[in-house]
This record gives structure tokens, C-alpha cells and sequence, in this order.
């Protein structure tokens, strides 16, 4: 058995859901899979795999403007931060890898989760970040730093298709020489489509997410609208912590992944942020959405625009969310009922990583 560490980032719950498939494959191959992270992500983890071995280690904690236009200079301002939270996760992943005979290390987007002792695996889907246009210059300087720290690890994991109808788009640009770094692996989602179909209870379902305060700012704005309406709803707040609750039949803190795909696949529309892991599980439960990108994050606006011009799902930003008019809107568009992310992809990916690991100790 190969001893792995799942190292998901703790900005939101995105990165950790889409962990979530990676663990299964883990241990159908008979891996002892830990997991290291900081604060919601690591409580989801922990909910969905409680058998599981935990570390806790560096949160990034980042902070968010509650202003769209001041979303870069808040992220800059703590650059400093960020790199005093990097080098010490690579500390203490270096130590839990020799204390505790880790072989392999799986990191969602925490760039200081690689070790020299052994092999280990970055996961983005923006190997080219965008800049929002009036920081365009800035382009260049970001795209080689972040190539940088990838650098440190072996190898590259891309969630998406290698070629022909994407997710990513523009998120993702390198030469055919770094093929070989870069390894496209498939959407990843914690839901798997099925055969069954489930009755149609809600008229719309609302799956809040992301980051403080525009959560709530989201939620207050929607909660208005839908008081204001006849519409028969389900409310996700995204809110995981231990004292979690129900609030009303219909109105939830937060679900589990088997719960909220019951929930979806049970829903007409879905109302959600345009984070890619989002746009991932819509895509695998092939669901009728309406994306409001969080303000001020260039790579949800992105996604959300690149979308709604594919004629797949109706976006909006949340300063003008209408939902009477989004949904009315939203017949136009198609869903994501073209797309199949059950490529095997991943399947193909890991069994390589781990013949490579085999071969190696051999």
C-alpha cells in the first residue's frame, strides 16, 4: 500500500470537494490516504472521510474586500503573508512525510506542499492566471512567479479535458514542450451522474459559497428575492461548522456530498458561483445553471462570461441578480447536458503514479 498526503488549499470549499474523487481512487487502490489542510476545508474533508488520518497545518486565512474593485489590492496587500504561509507548509509537510513514511503528496493548489524526500503532485486549473484589465501589466510578473513555485513539484495535474470542448479556456496556456509536466487528468467532481430520475421538488435551488463577506452580501440579496416570490426553493447556505444546522425544511448550513447531489438532481435550475469546482459538479450532474460570479475574482468572472457566450448557462453579476429575470433568461441556454467528465482520465493518471512509485522502490 502507498502511503499518500492529500493536501487541499483553504480558500473556500472548492478545492477540497474536488479532492474528494481523488481519495476515493485512492483507496479503491488500497492507499493510506492523510490529509492536510486548515479551517472549512479541512472540517468538509473530515465529514466526508472520518476514518481518515488529519494535520492540521498553516491556514492562508486570505481576507476579501467587500468591494469588487478593491479585490486586487486586498490579495496584494498580503503577498507577504502568503509567503510566510508557503514556507512554512513546506516545512511541516516535509515533516509529516518523514514522521509518518509518507511516498506520495497530492497538493490542490498549496504551493509549499511538495517535499524533496518524494515525489509529489501539484493540482491548478489555472496554470495562467488572469489579471483583471487594469492590472494587465502585471500579467507577465505573476504568470513566471506562479510557474516558479509550481516548478517546485514533479508533476502537474490539470482538472479538465486535453483538448476539444474545455472548461478552462484561457486558464490554462503552455507549450507542447511542457506536455510532458502537464498532465490533463478530467473535470473532477465529487458527484457522479446516475440513471435515476429523481421528481423534480424545487423550482430552483440556491448553493451559496465562497468567501466573507460576499457570501452573505449573496445571501441577503437572494434570501429578499425569494421571500418576495411563490417559488417552491432550497436554500444551501455554505456554512460548515460543528454546530451546523437545518433552519427550515427547505433551508440548510450545509449538506453533505450525497445530500446536496440529491438536492441538485432534484432541482429545475441551480443558482451558484462560477468557481470551477462548481462549474465542474454542474457539469457531471449535466444541470441547468445560472452562475453570479463572486465580485472582484477575475477567474469566476471569467468562467461565468465564457459560459453564458457558449450558450450553456445564463451569468449576471450580483450587484444586478434579478431572479425572476435569470431564470427567465436561463430557458435559452442549453446546461451542461452535452458534456460526459467520466473520461477516466483520473482513473488512467493515478494508476500511472503509482506504477511509477512501484518501479521506483523495486
Amino acid at each position: 500500500m502507498k502511503n499518500v498526503l492529500v493536501t487541499p488549499l483553504d480558500w473556500g470549499f472548492g478545492h477540497a470537494t474536488r479532492c474528494i474523487p481523488i481519495i476515493r481512487e485512492l483507496l479503491k487502490r488500497d492507499c493510506t490516504v492523510a490529509i492536510a489542510g486548515s479551517g472549512t476545508s479541512l472540517n468538509l474533508l473530515r465529514q466526508e472521510f472520518p476514518s481518515l488520518r488529519f494535520f492540521e497545518i498553516e491556514p492562508y486565512a486570505p481576507e476579501y474586500a467587500g468591494k469588487r474593485s478593491g479585490m486586487v489590492s486586498k490579495m496584494m496587500s498580503q503577498l507577504p503573508k502568503f509567503y510566510r504561509t508557503i514556507r512554512r507548509e513546506h516545512e511541516q509537510v516535509e515533516k509529516i512525510v518523514r514522521e509518518n513514511k509518507i511516498e506520495l503528496v497530492i497538493s490542490d493548489n498549496r504551493y509549499g506542499c511538495w517535499s524533496r524526500e518524494v515525489q509529489s503532485i501539484f493540482i491548478t486549473h489555472q496554470s495562467n492566471i488572469l489579471m483583471p484589465k487594469r492590472f494587465g501589466w502585471l500579467a507577465p510578473v505573476v504568470r513566471f512567479l506562479n510557474n516558479r513555485l509550481i516548478r517546485k513539484f514533479d508533476r502537474c495535474w490539470v482538472p479538465d479535458f486535453p483538448g476539444g470542448i474545455n472548461l478552462t479556456g484561457d486558464l490554462n496556456k503552455f507549450s507542447t514542450k511542457e506536455r510532458n509536466f502537464f498532465k490533463f487528468i478530467g473535470p473532477l467532481s465529487r458527484f457522479k451522474a446516475t440513471k435515476r430520475k429523481r421528481d423534480q421538488i424545487y423550482q430552483v435551488a440556491i448553493i451559496l459559497s465562497g468567501p466573507e463577506p460576499q457570501r452573505s452580501i449573496f445571501e441577503k440579496i437572494v434570501k429578499l428575492q425569494l421571500s418576495a416570490s411563490d417559488l417552491k426553493y432550497c436554500l444551501v447556505r455554505g456554512v460548515i461548522n460543528p454546530n451546523a444546522r437545518t433552519i427550515a425544511p427547505d433551508i440548510f448550513d450545509y449538506l453533505t456530498s450525497a445530500r446536496l447531489q440529491e438536492v441538485i438532481e432534484s432541482s429545475k435550475i441551480i443558482v451558484a458561483r462560477s468557481g470551477y469546482s462548481t462549474v465542474m459538479d454542474m457539469a457531471a450532474l449535466r444541470k441547468k445553471v445560472i452562475f453570479v460570479p463572486t465580485p472582484g475574482q477575475t477567474e469566476q468572472e471569467y468562467l461565468a462570461k465564457r459560459l453564458h457566450q457558449a450558450g450553456i448557462a445564463f451569468a449576471c453579476p450580483q450587484h444586478k441578480f434579478d431572479l425572476q429575470y435569470a431564470m427567465y433568461q436561463s430557458q435559452d441556454f442549453t446546461g451542461f447536458k452535452q458534456f460526459n467528465i467520466d473520461s477516466g482520465l483520473l482513473s488512467d493518471a493515478i494508476d500511472s503514479l503509482l506504477e511509477i512509485k512501484r518501479l521506483v522502490k523495486i
